[in-house]
């Protein structure tokens, strides 16, 4: 039977894949860095003084394993408050930002190994966190399975963009995008298969030389719970969640909504937001609502009559499958990665297209009809997304691998 051990910085997907892996009867061990539930964090949630909590300490002690795991759970203090420390104590500019995680990755791996292989067969990494513990384990023989979560072009399609908004976001040096490169032809060289959450992400890896037999396609996911959000559109009420930046389309959405103007519709944009994207000319015509709570969120979505997300780098954008749960028409883009198929749950439109957008936003409000058919479709599409069958889909990849 193949027994598996799972290596991922931060709670990506709720901690998802280690959690199916223990149901399943398969799990070795789940080596992650701070968290709530295990070692050294378990200690400070308990009785480290809420004052000394900064901001950054308590983000990760908010960090919280599904039950199943905490027996399973192996943590990495050493690299994680060593990286608290660097950050906190570093004036730092982007290339040195840049050297201080490149240091924490490697620590974090190097932890990891002391940690041991155990009675594993398997090692599944989140985008190769850990890269020196995936190393240890291919030489050791295991098979080593690497989830590329966001296409592995996404710097080079940044840059590109920047170049032409050079005033509502900089480049990165190029020092940084050499190095990310090399490290990630790095983790190709000890990964032997990929799971990837949709076929734009795939293209990306050919890029790298990566044959498509290798990589598995499994989409993302949503909880169950919301499909019981019903939405109540508010007509003409655009939404966008996620951060407002160049890499999500801020920009096309804010042309959009400017040639939208004599519609006076509310383009609402519920995610972080930069002071230059905020009070940027091609921004004015948005409501910039901030970073709103997990709790919260869903009363955006109840009210909104269309999703957006004109995005140019994605994996498989976790807030449309929300949206199709929640029953919205969405308007997005094939680097999104989503599941939307075009016409039926919403529409697929070119990157960098205002006026595609602003036509398909007009074409779904004014035309109620085709509007509600779309809702209903969309809500029908996204019980095959839920967190069930999601399982089922890693399983029955890794359990083939």
């Amino acid at each position: 039977m193949n027994r598996f051990i799972t290596i991922q910085v931060g709670a990506r997907r709720n901690y998802a894949v280690p959690a199916i892996l223990e149901k399943a009867g398969i799990l070795e061990a789940f080596y992650t860095d701070l968290c709530a539930d295990a070692g050294l964090g378990k200690w400070l949630d308990c009785y480290c003084p809420d004052f000394l909590k900064n901001s950054d300490l308590q983000r990760l002690l908010n960090r919280r394993v599904p039950a199943n795991l905490k027996n399973k759970v192996r943590t990495c203090d050493g690299a994680s408050i060593k990286y608290l420390l660097r950050q906190k104590f570093t004036k730092a500019s982007p290339v040195k930002k840049h050297q201080i995680l490149s240091q924490f990755v490697k620590d974090f791996g190097q932890a990891a190994i002391q940690k041991g292989l155990g009675n594993s067969t398997h090692v599944f990494s989140m985008f190769g966190e850990g890269l020196d513990f995936l190393e240890f384990a291919k030489g050791q023989g295991l098979k080593t399975i690497t989830d590329i979560y966001i296409s592995p072009l996404t710097h080079q399609i940044l840059q590109k963009e920047r170049e032409s908004f050079p005033d509502l976001e900089l480049k990165l040096p190029d020092e940084i995008i050499e190095r990310d490169y090399k490290w990630f032809r790095k983790l190709c060289q000890f990964t032997d298969a990929y799971v990837v959450p949709s076929e734009f992400v795939q293209e990306g890896l050919k890029a790298f030389g990566v044959d498509s037999v290798r990589c598995h396609i499994v989409p993302s996911t949503v909880r169950e719970s919301w499909l019981d959000v019903n939405n109540q559109p508010n007509r003409g009420s655009i939404l966008f969640v996620g951060t407002a930046d160049l890499r999500k389309g801020i920009h096309i959405l804010g042309m959009a909504a400017q040639k939208l103007a004599h519609h006076n519709y509310e383009f609402r944009v519920a995610g972080g937001v930069s002071d230059v994207i905020r009070n940027h000319p091609l921004t004015q015509s948005l409501k910039f609502l901030g970073r709103i709570p997990r709790a919260d969120i869903q009363k955006e979505y109840a009210n909104a009559d269309i999703f957006v997300l004109p995005s140019l780098a994605e994996g498989s954008a976790g807030v449309t499958y929300e949206a199709l749960a929640v029953g919205l028409p969405i308007i997005t883009t094939k680097a999104a990665g989503s599941v939307v198929r075009d016409g039926i749950e919403g529409m697929i439109i070119s990157e960098r297209d205002p006026d595609a957008l602003a036509d398909s936003i007009e074409a779904l409000v004014e035309n109620r009809e085709l509007r509600d058919r779309v809702a209903n479709a969309a809500k029908e599409r996204a019980k095959d997304y839920v967190w069930d069958k999601y399982a089922q889909r890693i399983l029955a990849v890794l359990n083939n691998l």
